[in-house]
């Protein structure tokens, strides 16, 4: 399902907007045409805190592209096209007086877009859907993985059975789980930001991730028999 859509051409020429696949493992690729051609190219791959907030999934869809065309001023009818869907959305904008264009300064070549913290992720750690996560993987694969988004390294042997056993007696949440590593002294010494959903470094799996079944709890004497068992 896509969502989002072209939400304003601004003055200085950039098309601005947000799209996401909620099935895509990757950005969006969209075309904005004008009367047939195209003017500007973008991936929707831009992290936006207010999508985060909403609830639309990692909130990693922003894009903004600028205008290769001389617009004229005034209501005007777009398109996005999106290339991997074969799909157009259709979009009327009112466009601005265009700034003429300027040479991009030094430090707007070099900065990248901007991607999610842990004050983000400690607000919304229901966007990573981690009890699907943990049932897709399971739960010793789940540990591995959320440490190394979390504080960078793998848990060592005694962490890793400590949280293991913590998570299947379901004393401690796959959430829970996150926000205890984020929350430590250890992400604290390594700074807020984190690893895009978009870079090889993310552990977990995009798109659609089957939720878990229902599990149903055991008594603390049969949880206790199965540990000697």
């Amino acid at each position: 399902m896509i969502e989002g859509g072209l939400e304003e051409l601004q003055p200085s020429g950039m098309f601005v907007g947000w799209l996401r696949d909620t099935a895509a493992r990757e950005p969006v690729v969209l075309h904005v045409r004008s009367r047939g051609q195209m003017v500007a190219v973008a991936a929707a791959g831009a992290f936006r805190s207010d999508l985060l907030e909403a609830g639309h999934g990692h909130g990693h869809y922003g894009f903004a592209a600028r205008s290769r065309a001389a617009l004229p001023p005034g209501p005007a009818a777009f398109e996005l096209f999106l290339p991997a869907h074969d799909e157009i959305m259709p979009v009327r904008l009112t466009v601005p007086r265009l700034a003429p264009p300027q040479a991009a300064a030094v430090g707007d070549l070099v900065r990248g877009e901007r991607t999610w913290t842990v004050a983000d992720v400690m607000r919304a750690p229901a966007c990573l859907g981690l009890a699907a996560q943990r049932a897709s993987m399971g739960t010793a694969r789940f540990v591995d993985v959320t440490y190394r988004f979390a504080v960078r390294r793998w848990p060592t042997p005694a962490e890793a059975q400590v949280y293991c056993l913590a998570l299947d007696e379901e004393r401690l949440s796959p959430e829970g789980l996150l926000l205890e590593l984020l929350g430590g002294r250890e992400r604290a010494d390594l700074g807020e930001a984190l690893a895009s959903p978009w870079e090889p470094a993310f552990p977990y799996a995009l798109g659609d991730v089957a939720e878990p079944a229902p599990v149903r709890r055991r008594g603390a004497a049969a949880r206790r028999q199965g540990l000697r068992a």
